[in-house]
């Protein structure tokens, strides 16, 4: 079916020039800085370095395969996903190792799931006996065999079977079909954001400890459990020396943003929205044209890198930037970076990033899996 009306790359956008300055950019434009992409990606590399777990990162952050594959050079065994979508552009740009962190379920995403398991690697999480025989029977209709997990709810009350005898009975399920593969377990603490250390560690070991005792239960029933994956970038220093924890999703630390960072997780921001000042309308606030189109505020208002100045407000089209001492000499026309407070919903906002190297443009790279939302 043909689609209806233009294509956005059909719009006319100056592209930029490599080696210009950032600030010669048309604006809302989305920086990533790759100087700070290398530095987050080392950083989080060498403290696993010496550790039995490993890094499987999260792309759902970045969507970006530039990224991925510099993350896998640094000793990632692969990649997480969360949607089959998702997985797919990932596959087609070269990565073969992924995790798809969520279910498939449903006729029409069974169905995609057979057409993309074919493209490479890829493991698919469960947690209801009903979806698993429909995805065993589809797998053994197009001649192929579907690794599973088993989620966990480790407490976040959202997918997952409780730990313990749920969770064994399900995986001896998946055994019971020949075009199925058990690989093991998932369980995702994602809930621990908590500012105070002690709280947050009691709360996160208890997810850990149901994890890690559902893994003893169903290696003790004979079944062999090759991945246990947990974890994200906001509790990476708690689950990346839990034994009986394999691997770990980290996400946000790539790009960070302002609400990992009022969180305590302390790597580089790489990835900043640009905007331009086009209204003075009072001495003290100044608009830009960057909005809540450009930058989402799921987790509060961004940051402006610019001393003394503080987003007020985000609408469609428009930000209030408050001003106080020196930055009461903004113009119009000048530029103002933007940290999000959650880079999560503001990468897909954009087509593309703008690759930069300190205040110099590097080149533009598509956000590839924008939009992979199914």
């Amino acid at each position: 079916m043909k689609p209806i009306g233009v294509h956005p790359h059909d719009w006319h956008r100056p592209a930029p020039i490599a080696g210009s300055s950032k600030t010669s950019l048309d604006t809302p434009a989305l920086l990533l800085d790759l100087d700070a992409v290398e530095a987050n990606i080392a950083t989080m590399a060498n403290w696993f370095r010496d550790k039995p777990c490993r890094l499987r990162p999260h792309a759902k952050t970045h969507k970006l395969p530039l990224i991925a594959k510099k993350q896998i050079e640094a000793g990632a065994i692969g990649i997480t996903c969360a949607k089959l979508s998702e997985a797919e552009a990932f596959f087609r740009h070269g990565i073969r190792n992924i995790l798809l962190a969520n279910e498939v379920a449903g006729a029409a995403k069974i169905a995609r799931l057979m057409d993309v398991a074919w493209l490479g690697n890829l493991i698919v999480c469960v947690d209801n006996a009903k979806n698993v025989a429909e995805i065993a029977k589809a797998a053994r209709k197009h001649g192929l065999v579907i690794s599973m997990l088993v989620e966990v709810d480790v407490g976040l009350g959202r997918c997952g079977v409780a730990p313990g005898a749920p969770a064994l009975a399900l995986a001896r399920w998946i055994r019971e079909h020949a075009n199925l593969k058990f690989k093991g377990l998932m369980g995702y603490e994602g809930g621990c954001f908590i500012k105070d250390d002690a709280q947050k560690k009691i709360r996160a070991h208890s997810a850990y400890r149901a994890l890690v005792e559902t893994r003893t239960l169903l290696e003790k029933a004979g079944l062999a459990v090759d991945v246990v994956t947990a974890g994200g970038s906001n509790t990476y220093a708690l689950a990346g020396v839990v034994p009986g924890i394999t691997d770990l999703q980290v996400g946000s630390y790539v790009t960070m943003d302002t609400y990992n960072r009022e969180y305590g997780l302390k790597f580089a921001q790489a990835v900043t929205v640009l905007a331009t000042v086009i209204s003075r309308p009072a001495p003290d606030r100044a608009i830009t044209d960057a909005g809540l189109k450009a930058i989402s505020t799921d987790h509060g208002l961004p940051a402006v890198l610019r001393k003394g100045v503080t987003v007020t407000r985000l609408d469609e089209e428009h930000g209030r930037l408050a001003l106080v001492g020196p930055a009461r000499r903004l113009k119009i026309g000048d530029k103002v970076e933007l940290a999000p407070s959650h880079g999560c919903t503001t990468i897909p906002l954009h087509e593309h990033y703008v690759l930069t190297r300190g205040d110099r443009v590097e080149g533009l790279a598509v956000i590839s899996a924008r939009g992979a939302l199914y």
